[in-house]
């Protein structure tokens, strides 16, 4: 309100009168001159409620400088909003409820085709602002509509890009720095190629932070299209993204930083009565550095590249023993050591048993395993050493049936160290029968007075066991709960029980 009008009405209209028109907002100027006809006293009230009409309703808004402009509407296409079940249970885990379930329900939904009705696009968009790691499991769902709307807010135009136009790519790439390693996750899903291209063209002006994380979106479909971009890596400015593109390669059998660490490292092993030794005399080399082998006196973090780094003639301790032999027997192909002793990965795990370092040769063995899927070795490491934590890795290289049947031989040995490495280590989910001996495991345990060694461990591992589990064996879980002894027990099993119905029904729900 202004002053002119302030003053007219604590003065009262007919001594004041109307203010003159340029005390107001020019819109009111033909109210303005219409009411001072009339007369002061008459004419005051209606000019003040005007005017605070025209504060409230605000003004058109300053013209934008960026050159950004309302986008054309797209109409959505074929792809058809999910049921009304389905958002109901979408806006609960939008809220907050039981947020462990999104990234399940949200795959549930793009694996159907389906995406998010429209009134909840701004939920899901915000959403997608806040927790940006969602962002790729989001993307799919948001449809034609849910792009077209987030290119109307700055704070969701990460959704506004179309992943088969390279330009819409390349301009959400330059716009949203904060949000190109989810991005590049989402592409990478879709085309590999393109997101290993938009990662490179800005990669020297990002920060260390960012190119880590960027590394990452590289894990995905990683294939030796990837090899010369990481290559170059191997020289970045930050350490931890050199170690980063070091573990990348390592992962890739036909890769040059593979063939090099077997070359240089080949003979860090020796047989020597019966048992293997390590023996790498001299400091690690530059190269084999570079390649993200540990260097003495450093720690993996902070490796420098410098022989002042290196203490020749000092010997090492186990620690940086223990780090040399995870960087380089974990890198080279077990089949190497088979061909240089001659002997089966048997008798080579029986003679890493028998050494001085069982548990970093083995835990280093099942790594080079799983990198290659050698399930000569894998079946090797696993008889030798059981289903322990050292090479409970390794059951992630498993095919589902296989890892079951494994299971099933555990569970009647009352092997409770065993099934624990099961439940932590296995990625996958669980079938019916092997979920439902779990379960009845798990009963087992809760049956027992006082508690068992295990059994905080399990009662933990439960809750992950819950999103890996059939939903359809809800009402079994439910009978386990309802016969535990303590009320720890009771506890677990009923969440397990109400996390399976309710998965339950994000499956009917999208159908």
């Amino acid at each position: 309100m202004s002053d002119a009008l302030t003053g007219a009405a604590l003065l009262g209209a007919a001594r004041a009168g109307l203010p003159p028109a340029e005390t107001l907002p020019a819109a009111l100027a033909a109210l303005h001159a219409e009411l001072s006809q009339r007369p002061p006293a008459e004419a005051l009230l209606p000019l003040i409620g005007a005017t605070a009409l025209y504060e409230a309703a605000g003004r058109r808004p300053a013209r934008d400088e960026s050159g950004w402009r309302l986008p054309a509407f797209r109409p959505e296409g074929d792809l058809p909003p999910c049921s009304p079940a389905a958002a109901h249970l979408l806006e609960r885990l939008l809220n907050g409820q039981d947020t462990p379930l999104l990234p399940e329900f949200l795959a549930r939904l793009a694996a159907a085709g389906q995406r998010a009705p429209d009134d909840l696009l701004p939920y899901v968009l915000e959403h997608g602002a806040k927790i940006p790691r969602l962002r790729p499991q989001l993307l799919p769902i948001v449809g034609e509509r849910g792009r077209w709307l987030a290119a109307l807010n700055p704070a969701w135009r990460y959704a506004a890009v179309d992943p088969a136009d390279p330009r819409s790519l390349r301009g959400a790439w330059e716009a949203d720095p904060a949000g190109r390693a989810p991005l590049a996750v989402y592409v990478r899903q879709r085309d590999p190629a393109a997101a290993r291209r938009l990662i490179e063209s800005t990669w020297r002006a990002e920060p260390d932070t960012a190119r880590r994380a960027l590394l990452g979106a590289l894990e995905n479909g990683l294939s030796m299209a990837d090899e010369p971009f990481l290559e170059r890596a191997l020289d970045d400015r930050d350490a931890l993204t050199r170690h980063k593109a070091a573990d990348l390669l390592a992962a890739l059998p036909d890769s040059r930083l593979v063939g090099r660490i077997t070359a240089a490292a080949g003979d860090i092993l020796i047989l020597k009565d019966g048992s293997l030794a390590p023996h790498f005399p001299g400091p690690v080399s530059d190269a084999l550095a570079r390649d993200g082998v540990a260097r003495e006196g450093v720690a993996r973090e902070s490796v420098a590249r410098t022989e002042n780094d290196a203490r020749p003639g000092a010997p090492r301790s186990p620690t940086e023993w223990s780090r040399l032999l995870s960087s380089t027997v974990g890198v080279i192909p077990p089949a190497h050591w088979a061909a240089r002793f001659g002997l089966a990965p048997a008798a080579l795990v029986k003679a890493a048993l028998a050494g001085k370092w069982p548990r970093t040769l083995l835990s280093a063995l099942a790594t080079a395993a799983l990198r290659r899927r050698d399930m000569g070795w894998i079946d090797a490491l696993f008889a030798a050493d059981g289903y322990s934590e050292r090479v409970g890795l390794l059951l992630g290289a498993l095919e589902p049936a296989d890892c079951y049947a494994r299971l099933a031989e555990c569970l009647p040995a009352g092997d409770d160290a065993a099934v624990v490495v099961f439940l932590r280590r296995w990625p996958g989910p669980w079938d019916e029968p092997s979920a439902r001996q779990l379960i009845d495991f798990l009963a087992g345990h809760a049956a027992i007075a006082p508690d068992t060694r295990h059994g905080p461990t399990l009662r933990f591992l439960s809750r992950q066991f819950a999103q890996r589990c059939p939903p359809s064996l809800a009402g079994h879980a439910a009978d386990a709960a309802a016969r535990a002894a303590g009320s720890a027990w009771k506890a677990a099993l009923s969440q397990l029980a109400a996390t399976l119905r309710l998965r339950h029904q994000l499956v009917e729900a999208v159908g």
